[in-house]
């Protein structure tokens, strides 16, 4: 194992592993490398480390996730570096009422189709058509359902008034599938928008495969929203960048990855690498700015080009205390009348650092986006005015995260199946083999789409890496020519 405290940067530019991507599939890909004895280094397009995951300290010193913030008590590896770190993991609130915003109606969530309900209704309706098991699952559920007495005229209704229309959305899209499931219209927008900012997408362009792949990857029971982290999860990351043998190189974007003979070369700016092996832990959109010249290059493009980044603001309001508890509310809210709206308390336990967290996803955010930051702060307080009452107007600090046309993330939260893509996309680029590897939140096996996962990707990554006999460690490619650092022939 390397000795992290003592071991220094090598003069060539020859390493067994080289990361693309300094977030939290990368540095969790960069430290299982350096663990197993490899020499690793990493290459971060931007001047920061993180990735989705950005920690901003205020000039009052309060501490703000513009990103990835929340987990829940079975993420394992982000508890685990959070213990590790020793950062302090703070509980979210979750007493009080949480409501449906429509228009002038304010529904309790418990007056309504629980959202949990309604993905395992999405994911009956989920069938993949080159699969004949897939297709009498699908066929037997379909008479399960016209042979089950309608619980409503309401319902029988909207099933003949289904049968009668005329398709409104692509047949693979989310909104085709979650139309056909006959919801009551006022939970149907509210799904519509839980959805819309879940997915950070129109319905109608996403691929349904792509919900079926995040719930078959979240191996849990319990709430994703149950804790945060007092100094932000930028600093449980950092720890993972602590101590890294080969410090990760800021500002340096890749351009090219290109597979030569028994090695792989990787150009940055002016310099060229090599290694036995890249593993890219960018999400798919940003990895569409690097030029592939591998073997398999038009297998790869295709898939990259399934996906679609996901348009995301995020809005931490701080105030002097939370208001919204001494009414009995629990500052949770989706807000169906503008697709995409959600709000969650994120204070924690602490009365004097009370703040409302909200998510804007999908279209209206790309819209709100283009917007002169006054007015799109002005609407987001109106709206939120309709719930909280006038005390919300008043924030003490504002701060607003843009994750639209992101250039080296993408968007946020995450990127998504297109309709029209590949919809084995993630499988396949999870799966594939060789010199050039993709890890990654979207491309992971367990909790898809959360930092939790993203760090399981990387790591998992390099186990494969290792098992598959790929790499051998400390090994040199042949007849190449290495420069030094100063530029000199080594």
């Amino acid at each position: 194992m390397l000795n992290r405290g003592e071991c220094a940067m090598t003069l060539n530019r020859h390493v067994d592993l080289i990361v693309v991507g300094g977030g939290a599939a990368g540095l969790a890909a960069a430290r299982a490398a350096e663990d197993a004895g490899m020499r690793c280094q990493l290459f971060e397009a931007q001047d920061q480390l993180g990735g989705r995951v950005r920690t901003r300290v205020l000039t009052t010193g309060e501490v703000v996730d513009e990103g990835a913030q929340m987990i829940n008590g079975d993420m394992q590896a982000m508890l685990d570096l959070a213990r590790e770190a020793n950062e302090t993991i703070v509980p979210l609130s979750k007493a009080g009422i949480g409501l449906c915003v429509l228009e002038d109606k304010f529904l309790r969530f418990e007056e309504l189709i629980d959202i949990d309900d309604v993905h395992d209704l999405l994911s009956e309706q989920i069938v993949r058509w080159d699969s004949p098991r897939e297709i009498l699952r699908a066929l037997h559920l379909k008479l399960k359902w016209w042979s089950t007495p309608w619980e409503s005229v309401g319902e029988a209704k909207r099933g003949v008034q289904h049968l009668l229309d005329l398709p409104d959305s692509p047949k693979n899209s989310l909104a085709g599938a979650l139309r056909a499931l006959l919801l009551e219209e006022e939970e149907h927008v509210l799904a519509r928008s839980y959805f819309t900012e879940t997915f950070g997408a129109a319905l109608e362009d996403l691929h349904i495969q792509t919900v079926r792949e995040a719930f078959e990857r979240y191996p849990s029971e319990r709430d994703d929203l149950e804790f945060h982290f007092a100094g932000g999860m930028g600093k449980v990351l950092q720890h993972l960048a602590t101590g890294l043998c080969h410090t990760p190189k800021l500002n340096a974007p890749v351009s090219r990855v290109r597979t030569v003979d028994d090695h792989v070369e990787v150009i940055t700016g002016d310099q060229t690498w090599t290694a036995g092996a890249v593993v890219v832990a960018v999400p798919p959109p940003a990895a569409r700015n690097i030029t592939f010249e591998t073997e398999d290059a038009g297998e790869i493009a295709p898939l990259l080009s399934s996906f679609s980044a996901g348009d995301m603001i995020k809005t931490t309001l701080q105030f002097d205390k939370a208001f919204w508890r001494f009414k009995g509310n629990s500052g949770a809210a989706v807000f169906a009348d503008v697709p995409g709206l959600a709000v969650v308390d994120g204070s924690g336990a602490n009365p004097a650092a009370a703040s409302l967290i909200t998510f804007l996803g999908g279209p209206l955010a790309r819209d709100w986006a283009a917007l002169p930051a006054d007015k799109r702060q002005d609407s987001l307080l109106q709206n939120l005015a309709r719930v909280f009452g006038e005390d919300v107007l008043h924030p003490r600090t504002v701060t607003e995260a843009i994750w639209v046309d992101d250039p080296w993330c993408g968007g946020g939260y995450n990127a998504t199946i297109r309709v029209g893509g590949d919809p084995d996309a993630i499988g396949k680029l999870a799966s594939r083999k060789g010199r050039v590897r993709f890890a990654g939140a979207e491309v992971s096996d367990r909790f898809w789409g959360y930092v939790e996962g993203a760090i399981h990707s990387g790591r998992s990554t390099i186990e494969t890496l290792c098992s598959d006999g790929t790499l051998r460690v400390g090994s040199k490619p042949s007849d190449i020519h290495l420069e030094s650092e100063a530029g000199s022939p080594t």
